[in-house]
């Protein structure tokens, strides 16, 4: 099946959804805005690359490439997220979003010869998640697939913007990377508090980071908290 065909069908299965729901309440749709932080962390396998001098040649040892040694661990990065949403129905629900969200994680780079350092990475992404949820009075609980478009670390946002907006939508999607979400909110008289969990079902695009004597690019995973807060039109 072809992405548009994807698209079609999950329209398709939109509207399904949101009619019922909206039948049986006087509020047929609902948009708003969240905003709030990421706790994220980089799950991934540990990985080498070659130690870099100044002038970007490997570093030699007895004729031998020098490689230093990239280990996740479990400390987690704080970043912004922030977006609007559209929500259809009532008791159930149905939830696209958009969301511009920035994330991480670190590892600790262990060279040989010399001290372990921390080595923080960071990158954004383009979210649209699209979540299937129901309420219990101001109770909200929803889950669902995310998919995510990762920003360059060199490029700016009016760049991605422009390449994602102009280019076709295969070559966004084969792009993206998809995860689920899931967790639950409240909402009181329009406010919107909300804890989510979110996971990658496939690797981030490749990321790039710098230390002082190596330049190496990764691909993996990530896991995040997410907390925002918003409000309901």
């Amino acid at each position: 099946m072809s992405f548009r065909l994807a698209v079609l069908a999950v329209s398709l299965s939109v509207s399904a959804l949101a009619f019922p729901c909206q039948a049986q309440s006087g509020k047929k749709m609902t948009v708003g805005l969240r905003i709030g932080a990421n706790f994220s962390q980089l799950n991934t396998l540990e990985f080498q690359a070659p130690r870099l001098m100044q002038n970007g040649m490997p570093v030699l040892s007895g004729g031998q490439v020098v490689y230093d040694f990239f280990q996740s661990n479990n400390s987690r990065t704080t970043g912004i997220v922030g977006g609007v949403f559209v929500r259809l129905g009532n008791k159930v629900f149905l939830q696209p979003e958009l969301l511009l969200s920035s994330k991480g994680g670190t590892f600790d780079l262990v060279q040989t010869g010399l001290m372990t350092q921390q080595v923080n990475v960071k990158f954004t992404t383009f979210d649209i998640p699209l979540l299937v949820g129901f309420r219990l009075g101001p109770l909200r609980f929803n889950a669902g697939p995310i998919a995510s478009v990762t920003v360059s670390e060199n490029n700016s946002l009016k760049e991605a913007f422009k390449q994602y907006t102009t280019q076709s939508i295969d070559k966004t999607a084969k792009q993206a990377v998809f995860g689920y979400q899931a967790g639950g909110g409240l909402s009181l008289l329009g406010l919107q508090l909300d804890l989510r969990y979110e996971g990658n079902l496939s690797d981030f695009s490749s990321v790039g980071f710098k230390t002082p004597n190596n330049d190496a690019r990764f691909v993996g995973k990530t896991s995040l908290w997410q907390i925002t807060a918003g409000f309901a039109f």
